[in-house]
């Protein structure tokens, strides 16, 4: 083999290797104008405290996408606003805090509850040419306690989102943003119905569970 074509080769070879296999950057938080709900016409009469952590904001997450490649994102600071929203159209009033307050403290600015989200998130794609995945699904269980720390309820929700090509050449996180959309939107109705059950085990309405 010529030498020059064996050096071409090799660097070829190289070149492959440092770009297969990296990750990219995406967002699964889709434009706040298509999670924008109306608030519902029998929200929960409570205040609650929407738990997100520094920590938790900057927890980076590798899934695959195509093409051999991985997706990196932040899940915690992509959703805690939809969360948020979610939220505010299933209670009165939300709060944000950046870590969980004390008994004390929760009792003195009138919450009910306080939720802690865990996101879960997973992504493929069977291209081998192109990188963004395909497919994307986002499991969001919300931990519902009451100011002592109890446990309340965990309702949990999974949206999945699906892209062509076609669609996320423009978008190349479309296929988590419909994921996204699709659990937030069931996130409400999943917390109303795990509250309801929960208090009414209890012999009590959610709207009267405050202590």
């Amino acid at each position: 083999m010529d030498i020059r074509r064996y050096a071409r080769l090799a660097a070829l070879y190289v070149g492959i290797s440092l770009v297969a296999g990296c990750a990219h950057n995406i967002t699964i938080a889709p434009d706040a104008a298509s999670l924008t709900p109306a608030k519902k016409p029998n929200q929960i009469n409570a205040t609650v405290g929407l738990v997100v952590t520094n920590a938790m904001r900057t927890q980076e997450t590798l899934t695959p996408g195509g093409g051999g490649d991985k997706v990196a994102y932040k899940p915690y600071h992509d959703l805690e606003f939809p969360v948020y929203l979610a939220l505010s159209q299933t209670f009165k009033d939300v709060v944000k805090f950046d870590e969980a307050p004390n008994e004390a403290s929760a009792r003195a600015k009138g919450l009910t509850y306080l939720i802690t989200p865990e996101i879960a998130t997973t992504s493929s794609s069977p291209s081998m040419l192109t990188w963004p995945p395909t497919d994307f699904t986002v499991t969001l269980t919300c931990t519902v306690s009451d100011p002592s720390g109890k446990v309340i309820a965990k309702p949990r929700v999974t949206g999945s989102g699906h892209a062509g090509f076609d669609e996320f050449k423009h978008n190349l996180g479309l296929s988590a943003e419909r994921a996204t959309i699709e659990a937030i939107r069931k996130l409400p109705d999943a917390i109303e119905q795990a509250l309801g059950t929960s208090t009414a085990q209890n012999g009590m309405g959610a709207q009267q569970a405050a202590p």
